[in-house]
């Protein structure tokens, strides 16, 4: 009997533990909120790892492509007296530049300068330069007659391609370069296409003329045809459009502006960038036109924005236009810089 006692507390304590230990256990049990889940199908694996395979071959054969245009082995090319000779693309190596960054997140500086169609002289380009000196940028695009940009391209001295709608000043490795756009390595995988364009414009200085001028250039079917040419015929999937247009853009043309004799009015070339995916830098990083009507231009009492980064598949972080030394205060136009971001 003395032994009875010390069995049942035995057991009692072992039934106390199991208890103890299975309600314990399942509140430890945490069961994660479902949220979403991964995709198990095969074919959906599949086309992932496909899709992952053609981006590492698309990566190898740009660094490939980089590799081969750092051999490259360029003469200076100058530009021939007799402009009227010239073919495009032109490609001015005075530099023979092989620049690249490393691969990560990358940042591009581009300067667009609209040099006009009035003659300028090699005294003016060089002041315009050096007034842009200090602002350190990887690609400088002159727009304007070719004479202009010939004269541009001279003075500052950069390795440049001259295309039929401007020149680009690069300090980036020239991938390859086209009648309508150039394409640059930024790093060994990542490279983006530019097109520069360029069309000549007659603002008036009055501002009364101003709305019977906007309704004029924006019946202009060339210059949009020409654009919608050019904008489809780019393949990168990073691409710039530097434009100096004839026409202002719709975004700035609204009913309430710091200037009197702007209304609400669409004008096709812009119509047609933005509405096929094209992203105006300089609207992008900015409040609308009811407080930043923006300037590239000065006539008189007018001011208009005809100049314009507009990006597909970068991000625009800044973009400012500002008065140069030797342009603005010659021809009233000014200058446009943009910072992008390299996804």
């Amino acid at each position: 009997m003395k032994g009875f006692p010390l069995i049942a507390l035995l057991t009692l304590a072992l039934s106390s533990c199991a208890i103890y230990t299975v309600e314990d256990g399942y509140g430890r049990i945490n069961i994660p909120e479902v949220t979403g889940r991964p995709e198990t199908r095969y074919a959906a694996i599949l086309e992932e790892n496909k899709n992952k395979s053609a981006e590492a071959i698309e990566s190898a054969k740009k660094e490939a492509e980089h590799r081969a245009a750092m051999r490259r082995e360029a003469e200076i090319n100058e530009y021939p007296e007799d402009l009227s000779t010239l073919t495009y693309p032109h490609i001015y190596t005075p530099l023979r530049t092989n620049s690249t960054a490393e691969d990560g997140i990358n940042t591009i500086k581009v300067l667009m300068i609209p040099l006009g169609y009035d003659a300028m002289t090699s005294s003016d380009a060089r002041r315009i330069l050096e007034a842009n000196a200090d602002v350190s940028p990887d690609f400088v695009i002159l727009t304007g007659s070719l004479e202009n940009q010939v004269t541009g391209a001279e003075e500052a001295g950069w390795d440049a391609v001259t295309m039929k709608g401007g020149t680009v000043l690069h300090r980036p490795l020239l991938k390859e370069a086209g009648e309508d756009a150039a394409t640059f390595f930024i790093t060994p995988t990542k490279d983006i296409e530019i097109a520069p364009l360029s069309f000549a414009t007659s603002m008036p200085s009055d501002d009364e003329e101003a709305k019977a001028w906007a309704e004029s250039v924006s019946s202009d079917e060339a210059e949009c045809n020409e654009i919608q040419r050019v904008a489809e015929s780019l393949e990168d999937r990073e691409r710039i459009i530097a434009l100096s247009s004839s026409m202002p853009a719709g975004d700035d043309w609204i009913d309430f502006t710091p200037f009197r004799y702007r209304s609400s009015m669409d004008f096709p070339v812009s119509s047609y960038l933005n509405e096929n995916g094209w992203l105006d830098a300089y609207r992008a990083t900015h409040f609308n036109a009811e407080t930043d009507g923006g300037i590239t231009r000065r006539e008189g009492e007018v001011y208009e924005r005809l100049d314009f980064i507009y990006t597909q598949s970068l991000i625009p972080v800044y973009a400012i236009s500002y008065p140069v030394k030797g342009l603005t205060d010659r021809t009233g136009t000014f200058a446009l810089l943009a910072e992008l971001l390299i996804p």
